[in-house]
């Protein structure tokens, strides 16, 4: 009887205790969000007919695989219940694998729930063995004899144990999902860098309210408001070419105000602007401090410019550098745009004043 109560004897009530804590919390996680469960059954593949039936017996039979796994008469078969569970659903997945599909586990409702795959397979494996185990070697002790065979010293190594396996699993599922943004946000990156610079001429224009430097608020609709064609004119405060553009935009709206709005986006704060707007005289200088709508206008560097049309369609594609802005600005004048073209190609084809 002693051995029971030894080390295999302890090894048969924590794979018990694992188990029927396993299935006990995916039984009620299941149950509580049937509408995933149903979701889940279909992307597997269960007949539309018996979604509903199956998203309430599923849970309930891994109810009572938890239950019957906590009593020694009927834990035996609470391990025959855990494997046949954990073998259909090995099989369920690796059948989706080999279609080429990965639908979602929904192993434990809205607790975790991710596309079902390797992992998946390697962790209803693992739990696998353990019933395989518990069906071969028998249920062991009663938990109740178990716990009141330990020392109070022991109860408390085995919690402290159990705690540090807990923040051990949970640091390394942390881990792995963090590996795994980062693998998506560089996957994410790469699709980004290979897009063009700019949105596609004839797309809608972005909407945004930013605060000029004196607080009051602009729009793309207010800049609109007079019917004219629209340049936005991004720059940033550390950008020694933005610098030298400021007293080419403060000639050209002055000169131009009655043909085309140009405004100054820039990422500064009003503080670094205001004396940029009074030695140049300039208006329309927005900012955009977090760069939000520098990004909904994909234009990733400064100084850089784009066309809007009165209809509020993007009118241009993006002209990167000082030298390329002015070009835009005479396009924009002459009633058309915008593929970047070759710095100074058009500077004397049209006067700006």
């Amino acid at each position: 009887m002693r051995i029971e109560f030894g080390a295999v004897g302890s090894l048969l009530v924590g794979i018990r205790i694992a188990l029927a804590a396993v299935f006990a919390v995916a039984g009620v996680a299941k149950l509580l969000d049937r509408e995933g469960s149903e979701r889940s059954l279909a992307e597997f593949g269960v007949p539309g007919r018996a979604l509903r039936a199956g998203a309430v017996l599923l849970p309930l039979c891994e109810l009572a695989t938890a239950v019957a796994l906590i009593f020694p008469g009927s834990a035996r078969w609470g391990g025959v219940a855990a494997l046949v569970l954990l073998l259909t659903f090995i099989g369920g997945i690796a059948n989706a694998m080999r279609r080429g599909q990965a639908p979602d586990c929904h192993c434990f409702g809205q607790l975790h729930s991710a596309p079902a795959g390797r992992r998946t397979i390697a962790r209803n494996a693992g739990l696998a063995l353990l019933s395989a185990f518990l069906v071969v070697r028998g249920p062991g002790p009663s938990i109740a004899d178990w716990v009141s065979a330990r020392s109070p010293a022991e109860l408390v190594a085995i919690a402290l144990g159990l705690a540090a396996v807990g923040l051990g699993a949970l640091a390394t599922r942390l881990w792995l999902e963090r590996r795994d943004l980062r693998v998506a946000l560089a996957a994410a990156q790469e699709r980004i860098a290979g897009l063009p610079e700019g949105l596609p001429v004839g797309a809608p224009a972005p909407q945004f309210a930013l605060p000029d430097v004196d607080g009051a608020i602009q729009t793309l609709d207010s800049l609109r408001s007079r019917g004219l064609p629209l340049a936005l004119i991004f720059v940033s405060p550390e950008c020694g070419p933005c610098h030298s553009l400021f007293p080419e935009i403060g000639r050209w709206q002055a000169a131009l105000t009655d043909r085309i709005t140009l405004a100054v986006i820039s990422q500064g704060t009003a503080a670094q602007h205001r004396p940029l707007v009074a030695e140049h005289g300039l208006v329309n200088v927005l900012l955009d401090e977090d760069a939000t709508v520098m990004g909904g206008y994909r234009v990733t560097a400064t100084p850089a410019a784009v066309a809007v049309t009165p209809q509020g369609t993007i009118g241009s594609s993006v002209a990167l550098s000082d030298i390329a802005i002015e070009p835009l600005v005479r396009l924009i004048l002459r009633g058309g745009a915008a593929p970047t073209t070759a710095p100074g190609a058009m500077s004397a084809e049209l006067p700006l004043t």
